[in-house]
């Protein structure tokens, strides 16, 4: 089994890679330090499992599972993550994701994911399992409203970026952008991307 540990913060690289490489099962385990650096190796390497963190330079974790999905790449992943599962684990599991575990997590718990996951199972925490379970509908934030594609779009605007520059980080072009922001603006009954912004502050959402 290869597997690929997309990280930018060293220590937990190294971490994770000291979990998987005690898995008799595993062959390989190489390591990227940003979104598109790990992009380009899933591409160019091909993967069983992924360990894929949300927050990176250049492209984030979801960005990384929506090139995925796009370009067709059959591969398992699992988040680890420094933003709270009530926030994004939702988006990772539709995004294709097969587990999802909170960097605040014990090793212990972080292990038994990564055993679990490579194993073929999925791993979600027994909170997060309760919450997903009796999700509401009708209690839906805002940003809950959007599509995967207008999620990640207004992520990208609440951080300040422009339509070009989202443009690429999707790979979609700057009219379709355009499109999303306005879908984004009434599906949120905001006015503006400084609207978007300070909601997205507010609620945790501002992948870094």
């Amino acid at each position: 089994m290869k597997v690929l540990i997309a990280d930018d913060h060293c220590v937990m690289r190294k971490g994770v890679s000291s979990i998987v490489s005690e898995i008799p099962s595993v062959t390989v385990v190489d390591e990227a330090v940003d979104g598109r650096q790990a992009l380009s190796m899933i591409k160019s390497n091909g993967y069983d499992l992924i360990i894929l963190d949300i927050s990176m330079p250049q492209m984030s974790g979801l960005d990384v599972l929506q090139n995925m999905k796009d370009s067709g790449i059959k591969c398992r992943s699992l988040i680890v993550s420094l933003h709270p599962e009530s926030v994004y684990a939702s988006r990772a599991f539709k995004l294709g994701s097969v587990g999802y575990i909170s960097k605040s997590a014990s090793f212990d718990e972080i292990k038994t994911a990564v055993h679990k996951v490579i194993s073929g199972g999925r791993y979600v925490s027994a909170e997060l399992a309760e919450q997903l379970a009796f999700a509401e509908s009708k209690n839906l934030f805002p940003h809950e409203k959007l599509s995967e594609r207008e999620f990640q779009v207004m992520v990208h605007l609440a951080k300040g970026k422009g339509l070009l520059e989202i443009a690429k980080l999707v790979s979609i072009s700057a009219k379709t952008v355009s499109t999303y922001r306005t879908r984004i603006l009434k599906k949120m009954g905001m006015k503006s991307n400084a609207d978007i912004t300070i909601y997205a502050m507010q609620n945790n959402l501002i992948i870094h």
